[in-house]
């Protein structure tokens, strides 16, 4: 077949100019002679290269004179029906003959691949069908087409679907591969996203709470231990009193625990409310986290007082 048609290789009629049309030049001669020197797989890339640079005729011819030698039926085939085209339109009646030929003897020796794409698969919304990384539009589907011996990877990928990867395995001639494309499974649920920043950090109302309950923490264990000063008092004062009758030293005794007493209550009392308002606060902040909070970040005051009448507090939040 080479030397059939290597005398209509010819020359190659340049269109680009310059640096690009030289090189194209180099190309196309580097091309045939490994063609003519029985070396195909060298030479097909030199002559694909320089028919990307500078389209000619003469460089599609012997583009495909070169994949018919290297086996790639299909493209060899497809390149020649473009040939006999092309030649047609510049009146090359030579060049037009023989591609007409040379296609026409390869078209039984073509292998061919169908990509079946189930009616179920096909409606899939945003469906997307690749061969060796091309997208195969629909219209490619379930349906016969030449293509080159070798091995295929087909892609199939839908939004919400696990994409699917196979391989198609088609001889060099006259095979008739046809790969199934299965049915797409659901994508597994997403994993509960991560609370943003802001839920987790806390805020103004958080630090408020935290606070508030600390305070009534230390509340609490104060009037405990005014409750067990107030119990070892009125223990002393037996010593000095018989029944509600008592000495100097029982008396002040009785007083003194009355006294400690009245501020275990005091304290018993503000140190539970302050415990119960600061888990509220807190609960709260907890719940508002989620949403955005202000430019100003809540601003908390806490004072606190103990004095012989008691226990004293004071939460001031602005917001």
């Amino acid at each position: 077949m080479v030397l059939v048609l290597s005398s209509e290789l010819g020359a190659r009629t340049a269109f680009a100019q310059g640096a690009d049309a030289a090189t194209a030049e180099a190309l196309f001669e580097q091309g045939k002679q490994l063609l003519r020197a029985g070396n195909a797989a060298a030479a097909c890339p030199k002559l694909a290269e320089s028919q990307r640079i500078d389209p000619s005729t003469g460089t599609l011819l012997a583009l495909a004179m070169c994949h018919e030698a290297d086996g790639k039926l299909a493209s060899a085939w497809a390149e020649f029906i473009a040939v006999e085209a092309r030649a047609r339109n510049e009146g090359r009646l030579d060049r037009e003959q023989a591609a007409h030929t040379r296609a026409r003897a390869l078209k039984p020796r073509l292998s061919t691949l169908e990509i079946r794409v189930p009616g179920e698969v096909a409606a899939l919304p945003g469906l997307e069908v690749r061969r060796d990384g091309a997208v195969q539009g629909s219209g490619a589907w379930n349906v016969v087409v030449p293509i080159d011996g070798g091995e295929h990877v087909i892609e199939v990928s839908a939004p919400g679907k696990v994409a699917w990867r196979g391989a198609a395995s088609v001889k060099p001639e006259a095979d008739a591969a046809v790969l199934l494309v299965p049915r797409l499974t659901a994508k597994p649920a997403s994993p509960t996203q991560t609370a943003p920043a802001d839920a987790k950090r806390w805020g103004g109302l958080e630090w408020t709470g935290v606070g508030l309950a600390g305070a009534g923490v230390v509340g609490l264990g104060i009037g405990g231990y005014f409750l067990g000063s107030a119990l070892s008092k009125n223990s002393d004062s037996s010593k000095d009193c018989s029944g509600n009758v008592c000495g100097p030293e029982g008396a002040e005794a009785r007083r003194a625990a009355v006294s400690d007493g009245n501020r275990a209550t005091a304290f018993a009392i503000a140190g539970g409310v302050l415990l119960a308002g600061g888990a509220t606060f807190f609960i709260v902040g907890r719940l508002r986290a989620g949403r955005s909070e202000s430019a100003q970040p809540a601003a908390t005051s806490l004072g606190l007082s103990v004095g012989p009448a008691g226990f004293s507090a004071q939460c001031t939040t602005h917001f």
